[in-house]
């Protein structure tokens, strides 16, 4: 009889004890809740890329003539609160977005868009 999905393994438990601190969420929770608004800020790089002929064109054009100073010019059109770290190569445009919880980094988010 074949079964339709792998058996279930359980993790054998060590031989030994550890004693872990306990669980604090806070800056796990306050980390998610800022990659949340990066994630909605992101979206809507893609989102005028897919929508905008005009704004594509003057993104990628920008982009492979390595004129960064137009490229971020382009992205503020966009209105997101945090402006994106760029770089490009031949195949495309890699945006990072990240965020602080005071002066700790807590989450990037990357966005790579291919032309190629």
């Amino acid at each position: 009889i074949q079964r339709p999905y792998p058996p279930i393994y359980s993790r054998a438990q060590p031989s030994y004890n550890r004693n872990y601190p306990p669980v604090e969420t806070k800056t796990f929770m306050s980390s998610a809740g800022k990659t949340l608004s990066l994630t909605r800020d992101a979206q809507k790089v893609p989102q005028r890329i897919n929508t905008s002929d005009d704004f594509s064109s003057k993104f990628m054009r920008a982009a492979q003539q390595s004129n960064l100073p137009e490229v971020h010019k382009l992205l503020q059109t966009i209105g997101t609160k945090v402006q994106p770290v760029v770089s490009f190569n031949p195949d495309g445009v890699r945006l990072v977005f990240d965020e602080k919880l005071g002066q700790v980094d807590c989450c990037h988010l990357i966005v790579i868009v291919r032309w190629m």
